[in-house]
């Protein structure tokens, strides 16, 4: 493991315990899974941990995780961080640092290293529903990224792209910068899991393509993950084929082995020192 990976695994051990003992299910989803089956453990290249709650037990989580994580830990989420544009949320190390090149400058949005943590809800099986849910999901996924940055980082696109952006912005505007991710979490709420045959990704852009049968996820299995054990979904294989292909268990070219793109990676220094004294 490398030392980042050191510090993630510490943070998923706090995770798993607090779901563990207060009976919030999770599984590990896509590259987090896939290194469990295929490395048991990390991906070498990666420098994550991603993790599904249902969207029943979502904000159980939270609340919990707020009063119980120990000094040196805290939640991130689109709640306390006005330029975080994602309905999912991190418990991070404040004691480390991970800054992504996008959040340069956005001082209020620096973290340290962290463990991802999404909302998995159920998406419709009619396919009018299905698409309505698909559409209402990327509206307010582009709603609440205009909402919440300001006008320099849409400037550079398109006449048409920063009318909307003005206007979406002004719609939103009585609502405060949680307006639009506040409806979408709703929509998820509405959509239990596992309250149809399908589940997906709803927190992603290419959630047509990331929507899977549920009964992948209906049950977990314990899988070996570095020196401990993570649960993943008990169809393990028929959800990392959908996801990754047939082939997901052979190693993928050397050009394509790299981590997320970051501007900081440090395990020795907070990601407050980075952030200018005023």
């Amino acid at each position: 493991m490398t030392e980042t990976q050191k510090v993630i695994l510490d943070i998923f051990k706090i995770t798993a315990d607090i779901c563990e003992r207060h009976d919030i299910p999770y599984f590990a989803i896509g590259g987090t899974c896939l290194g469990a089956v295929r490395h048991k453990g990390f991906i070498p290249w990666d420098d994550d941990i991603d993790i599904a709650i249902p969207i029943q037990h979502f904000d159980e989580f939270w609340d919990i995780a707020e009063k119980e994580l120990p000094p040196g830990y805290e939640t991130y989420t689109c709640k306390k961080v006005r330029t975080y544009d994602k309905i999912f949320g991190k418990i991070h190390n404040t004691e480390t640092a991970y800054i992504e090149t996008k959040e340069i400058g956005y001082y209020k949005a620096y973290k340290g290293i962290f463990v991802d943590i999404m909302p998995i809800s159920a998406i419709p099986d009619t396919g009018a529903e299905r698409e309505a849910f698909y559409d209402s999901v990327l509206n307010y996924k582009k709603l609440n990224y205009y909402r919440r940055f300001p006008y320099k980082v849409v400037q550079s696109k398109r006449k048409r792209t920063r009318l909307k952006w003005m206007l979406m912005r002004v719609a939103g505007m009585f609502g405060g910068f949680d307006y639009y991710s506040d409806k979408w979490m709703d929509l998820l709420r509405a959509h239990p899991f596992g309250s149809s045959s399908l589940t997906g990704y709803s927190w992603s852009k290419n959630i047509r393509k990331y929507t899977f049968p549920a009964d992948c996820f209906a049950n977990t299995v314990d899988m070996p993950f570095e020196d401990t054990t993570i649960k993943c979904p008990a169809l393990y294989d028929k959800y990392l084929t959908l996801q990754f292909g047939d082939d997901y268990m052979e190693l993928p070219p050397e050009e394509k082995r790299a981590p997320h793109r970051t501007e900081v990676v440090d395990v020795n220094k907070s990601y407050k020192q980075y952030i200018p004294s005023k």
